[in-house]
């Protein structure tokens, strides 16, 4: 790109995110310029190395705008010192960059698919953040072909993509040993009445108490960045406990549905314990993971806690590629999606079993639905529609 370019341009800013082709095709189809920028995964987002790399293109380059999926405070740091909007379009939760002291730079405008997340922003304060729902390329999605080989590996009966969160890193089973034997038993409580509570986050309450926060960081300390806007409480609910819910959730719905129907799951994650299910290992994001949302029957998505009301990237992935749905209570889906029309929700894993059954024998019913919502999604939820929407924002503050 030229310096002293008259156009709108934006720089892109990749950390090796999902979609990153679609978000650069979607400005692109706008009319905007788009130049990429790659910052290494190894580095630390605080890291100089970065702020380095920035400084030299944005030096060199006059832009409009700086866009990453998700939100970065060294970017804004650095957007500001440069007087650049800078876009984030968040899809990860938690994000506890979102409550970095930077949050507020006015430079921001950030972007967040969870509403409950932008409320709990809102009430502290920050004018810089907007909810924005995640959205799909039906155009590509729509291009990506089957073959006779992919129905051989893909078809299934029920199918559920996504990690199992017990990883050796797992940060709770970390730091479960170390735990009094008071504060493992009143976790364990906790983590057993939100596993089974759709539609309400507990946990950052329910660990208030001086008593159980205080042995956690004893156990495992973390420390927040200086004039973050966040408690340690939400650290500790969010990136530990609700990661070791979503492990024991996951583990009970996948090993109670797959000793009834043919269930595939993909995943890196360990489900060796459960003979019943399939284990496929993991599918290519832009490609195969698109194939086996059209070719099984059924799609389970199970929300990892942390997103408490947001509708999740893979759900909306589901609903984009005219897969039928069947996932937990989201309070924002109901915003958009109407359930029994468009998609279909459970509440207990008997629950999920009965409604598996009813909608296998029920063939013309469950297409129905799964073609209502890729019309709907089609229509309504286009990643260069929500792009233009941010830009439109950013222009007009």
């Amino acid at each position: 790109m030229a310096q002293g370019s008259d156009t709108m341009d934006i720089l892109y800013v990749d950390y090796d995110m999902y979609g990153k082709e679609d978000i650069i095709s979607g400005f692109r189809s706008l009319g905007y310029d788009v130049d990429c920028t790659d910052i290494p995964v190894a580095c630390n987002e605080n890291n100089d190395i970065i702020k380095e790399k920035l400084d030299e293109v944005l030096r060199a380059n006059d832009y409009t705008y700086v866009f990453t999926s998700n939100y970065y405070p060294i970017i804004s740091d650095t957007c500001r010192k440069y007087n650049i909007k800078y876009i984030s379009w968040t899809y990860d939760s938690p994000l506890v960059n979102l409550y970095d002291k930077s949050i507020n730079n006015s430079c921001n405008y950030a972007f967040v698919f969870d509403k409950s997340e932008c409320q709990s922003l809102w009430d502290k304060g920050v004018k810089t953040v907007y909810y924005m729902p995640l959205a799909v390329n039906s155009g590509r999605l729509d291009d990506i072909k089957i073959n006779t080989d992919d129905k051989q590996k893909y078809c299934s009966d029920v199918s559920f993509v996504g990690s199992m969160y017990n990883e050796s890193h797992n940060l709770y089973d970390r730091m479960e040993p170390k735990l009094s034997e008071y504060t493992r038993g009143y976790l364990t409580g906790v983590m057993q009445i939100q596993k089974n509570l759709f539609g309400a986050f507990v946990l950052e309450d329910a660990i208030r108490d001086k008593k159980i926060i205080g042995d956690m960081y004893k156990a495992m300390p973390y420390e927040l960045h200086e004039g973050s806007l966040a408690g340690v409480e939400y650290v500790y609910a969010n990136y530990f406990l609700a990661r070791k819910i979503a492990n024991i959730q996951r583990m009970e719905y996948i090993s109670g549905i797959s000793k009834r129907f043919r269930m595939k799951v993909y995943t890196t994650g360990d489900i060796s314990t459960i003979e019943t299910a399939q284990k496929m290992g993991p599918v290519a994001y832009e490609t195969d993971m698109n194939k086996v949302f059209r070719l099984s029957k059924i799609n389970l998505n199970i929300t990892l806690p942390s997103i408490h009301t947001g509708i999740p990237l893979r759900a909306m992935d589901i609903l984009g590629n005219g897969g039928f749905l069947l996932t937990n209570y989201q309070e924002d889906l109901l915003e958009f999606f109407e359930p029994g029309v468009d998609f279909v929700y459970y509440s207990s894993v008997p629950e999920a079993i009965e409604l598996i059954g009813y909608y296998l024998h029920h063939e013309e019913e469950r297409k129905q639905i799964a073609e209502n919502a890729y019309y709907k999604v089609k229509k309504y939820h286009q990643i260069s529609d929500r792009l233009a929407d941010m830009i439109y924002i950013a222009q007009n503050n």
